[in-house]
């Protein structure tokens, strides 16, 4: 909504019309309490009030989505409503008289808030609105494979083909194959040729892409016990040896080499189609076998000799919780520099540290021992600085005029690990400050580096960090900053909402979502009142 279209009455009946009234009641309760709790954040942080001053993200928004916002981080700031989100979603929705009521209130509030759309072509109005603001997007898939009741899910979930059910981890595959040329369509629409513009990306989950997820459990059983040096790459030679079986069964032996051909297929169109693919990270009880197939795509999709203007264009998603972390990166890097690939890396901090801890405590094998992650979070902190530093170092190496040999995602919702990314860029040279028109100091990064570093956050979450990132970087037409995009039809998303909202508490927190709300008050008050 424009500036000039402050919530006069007429404008009020229209947001009547356009929200269904059960939401419409959730949000206004809502809204009216966290204006009135944020009024005593006014004289801490002075709000903007021309609309030069006014972040692109609440100047371009409906002051519907605005309510909804503010609704959706009002009811995140309650830890206890987080935990019990997932309990909640599974029981509203399979009560049957509930369960439209229970739809009807996600849909209007979180889904609409955290994912893009039902299907890829549904999000590509989304993707367009933040390129706009220089701004790129990552979509992923987001069914997932519940593994502790596969083969029933598939068989409630899958479509009938003849006679014949199509189990979800099939759809879920198919569906990764036909968003990738659709992701290239919407890079062509902006008809930029550089290979640097290009940056509308998928990612993936592995344990979506199989029957059942304990196929990678035990396959990551079976690498660890034949890794003959810590922290080494793993690949999937193993899973072809005959004494894999003695740690999988044949059912899971079959299940992993019809993923290891899937994969082959998706990044040979990646690379085809010049569309990156970002592998995710799981518990370490599946990440063995998740780094043999992503170290894989990587040998043939990133190999120097492939023909795609985009590379790497296979990323492996490395977690800074983790104490194997940096030297995990170390042995990838000499890999990579070995085997004449390039090595892609999404460098995130770690979504399921409270599974880790009860994991590695609930094995009387590891009494005495230190757990996988680290036990502070401070610590992880300071492994995922580290981390940066270490990956920017090799990223220096190998940009003056080189074939790029090595490409970066940083995920992140931390200032100061932003911070530590946008120095460390001018500190090695690769990118310069400049003063803008405004008055304002920039940091001016050239195609050949932008082409190279992303810096991501997910959509609905940390969007003041966003804007920060993307107002300090210069980098036209070659969106450097990042929104993690999920998508899928609401029914089958809403585990994936109850889990993120778990996994991400430490994100969606009082102090996160305090800023949040303010914000986003602060704009609703410029807007019903015409006053900041």
């Amino acid at each position: 909504m424009p500036p000039s279209m402050a919530l006069r009455p007429s404008n009020f009946l229209l947001l009547r019309r356009e929200t269904p009234k059960l939401s419409r009641i959730f949000l206004t309760r809502y809204y009216r309490s966290a204006v009135a709790s944020s009024s005593a954040m006014q004289s801490q942080t002075p709000p903007s009030s021309s609309p030069q001053e006014i972040p692109d993200d609440l100047l371009l928004s409906s002051t519907g989505s605005l309510i909804r916002g503010l609704a959706v981080y009002s009811a995140l700031s309650f830890p206890t409503f987080v935990d019990a989100s997932p309990t909640l979603l599974k029981v509203t929705t399979g009560i049957p008289v509930v369960k439209q009521v229970a739809l009807s209130v996600v849909r209007n509030t979180f889904f609409k808030h955290f994912v893009g759309g039902e299907s890829f072509q549904q999000a590509i109005p989304l993707i367009e609105s933040l390129r706009q603001r220089n701004l790129a997007s990552m979509l992923e898939y987001s069914v997932e494979v519940d593994e502790e009741s596969a083969k029933e899910n598939s068989k409630q979930s899958g479509a009938i083909n003849g006679n014949k059910v199509i189990p979800q981890y099939v759809k879920n595959i198919q569906e990764i194959m036909d968003s990738i040329p659709q992701a290239s369509a919407v890079e062509d629409e902006f008809k930029l040729k550089h290979p640097s513009t290009r940056k509308t990306s998928i990612a993936i989950k592995l344990s979506a892409l199989v029957p059942s997820a304990t196929a990678l459990k035990d396959f990551s059983t079976a690498l660890l016990a034949k890794q003959s040096t810590p922290n080494d790459p793993f690949t999937t030679s193993l899973l072809y040896d005959s004494s894999i079986s003695t740690y999988i069964e044949e059912s899971h032996i079959a299940a992993l080499k019809e993923l290891h051909d899937s994969l082959t297929k998706i990044g040979e169109l990646a690379a085809q189609y010049g569309v990156r693919i970002f592998v995710d990270a799981e518990h370490t009880w599946y990440q063995p076998a998740i780094d043999a197939f992503a170290t894989d795509m990587m040998l043939s999709s990133n190999s120097f000799d492939q023909a795609s203007p985009i590379n790497p264009v296979v990323h492996l998603t490395f977690q800074a919780y983790l104490r194997s972390t940096p030297a995990r990166l170390k042995s990838a890097i000499a890999h990579a520099t070995s085997n004449k690939y390039a090595l892609g890396v999404k460098l995130v901090r770690g979504a399921y540290h409270p599974q880790e801890i009860e994991n590695h405590a609930s094995n009387p094998a590891n009494k005495g021992t230190l757990p996988p992650v680290w036990s502070e979070k401070n610590e992880t902190d300071k492994c995922y600085n580290q981390c940066v530093e270490l990956l920017l170092d090799e990223l220096a190496s190998v940009t003056q005029g080189k074939q790029p040999s090595i490409g970066l995602l940083f995920g992140t919702h931390n200032k100061e690990s932003c911070n530590t990314v946008i120095s460390g860029l001018v500190e090695r040279h690769m990118a310069t400050v400049e003063t803008n028109e405004q008055g304002k100091e920039v940091v001016r990064v050239p195609p050949s580096v932008s082409a190279q570093v992303l810096v991501g956050q997910l959509l609905g979450m940390a969007d003041e960090l966003t804007n920060y990132v993307s107002s300090r970087l210069n980098s036209p037409n070659s969106p450097i900053v990042l929104k993690c995009i999920p998508y899928g039809r609401l029914e089958d998303v809403m585990p994936y909402l109850g889990r993120r909202a778990v996994e991400n508490k430490s994100v969606l927190g009082n102090s996160n979502t305090s800023i949040e709300r303010q914000r986003i008050s602060q704009e609703l008050r410029r807007r019903f009142f015409n006053r900041a």
